[in-house]
């Protein structure tokens, strides 16, 4: 779209921990519910990422595919890893 603003690409953004910010409104509830989520999500995808290989030692897909699938995975432990603290916190987040 020709009038829309170009913002500067900030990489030190591109980390899960840097760019998580909780919603003012949410409390330990709903951090839990989050975390239960990026979990079943995880859980998934190391499944999927398993059966990408035959046998569990030979790549039967390409391994790009493998490699955007572990980086979503690492990403999703991140998250779980900043929102994991405010699941347990019995206030506001």
């Amino acid at each position: 779209m020709p009038n829309q603003t170009k913002k500067p690409y900030k990489p030190e953004l591109s980390c899960t921990q840097a760019f998580f910010i909780p919603h003012p409104d949410a409390n330990h509830l709903n951090a839990q519910d989050t975390v239960q989520s990026l979990v079943a999500s995880t859980k998934d995808l190391s499944t999927v990422i398993f059966n990408c290989f035959d046998d569990g030692t030979k790549l039967v897909i390409k391994d790009e595919v493998v490699a955007n699938l572990i980086y979503e995975m690492q990403t999703k432990l991140e998250m779980i890893e900043a929102i994991l603290p405010m699941a347990f916190n019995d206030g506001e987040v």
